[in-house]
């Protein structure tokens, strides 16, 4: 016995959800950090906090350096 259909199957489309901004936050400073890190660590941490910001945009507040 033969059955035809009318159904066509279409490839699923994938669903990305982007859940980065969940678990990644700015990394804020005290001034005895600020004392003891060296220059490359501080920029290191603006260019973290500035990658943060650009990129999730809710709830973040404006960070100036």
């Amino acid at each position: 016995m033969l059955t035809a259909s009318c159904v066509r199957t279409l490839p699923a489309k994938p669903e990305v959800t982007d859940t980065a901004c969940d678990w990644v936050r700015v990394i804020y400073l005290t001034e005895h950090d600020i004392e003891v890190m060296d220059r490359y660590t501080k920029k290191d941490i603006l260019a973290h906090n500035k990658a943060v910001q650009f990129n999730c945009k809710q709830g973040v507040k404006e960070i100036k350096h």
